[in-house]
């Protein structure tokens, strides 16, 4: 896939679920692992750790494909997010951010169904 040294501005022209004015951010991959920080450029304040949805749950680009929500050339990213105690890492795949590297845009999917969670757990190995 060979997005490990991505350093982008993306452009999430209807902004982010719930965050409709959060239209310009940064997209950085972090060094030495297999993560991805994306910063708001309108809210600095406002950021998001996220990794491939393929590490998360393999598979999942091919299914988005089949179900003719991304594109050819499209990259899927999750958002991670940590819970409970102890702390557990899962990512939001019913709303994957959606990332065409070429054009700088990206957009945010909201898919109901049980097979995209809303919190999939994400395992240390990756």
């Amino acid at each position: 896939m060979g997005h490990e040294h991505v350093a982008a501005k993306i452009v999430f022209s209807d902004g982010l679920v719930g965050l409709p004015s959060l239209v310009h951010h940064r997209l950085n991959a972090v060094p030495e692992t297999a993560l991805y920080e994306m910063v708001s450029e309108d809210d600095p304040t406002i950021g998001f750790i996220a990794a491939s949805a393929d590490n998360v749950k393999p598979g999942t680009t091919d299914r988005l494909r089949e179900r003719g929500l991304i594109a050819e050339g499209e990259w899927v990213l999750a958002i991670l997010a940590v819970h409970g105690e102890p702390p557990a890492i899962t990512a939001n795949l019913a709303g994957p951010l959606v990332v065409d590297t070429q054009k700088a845009t990206a957009r945010q999917l909201v898919i109901e169904d049980p097979e995209f969670p809303l919190q999939a757990p994400v395992s240390e190995a990756g």
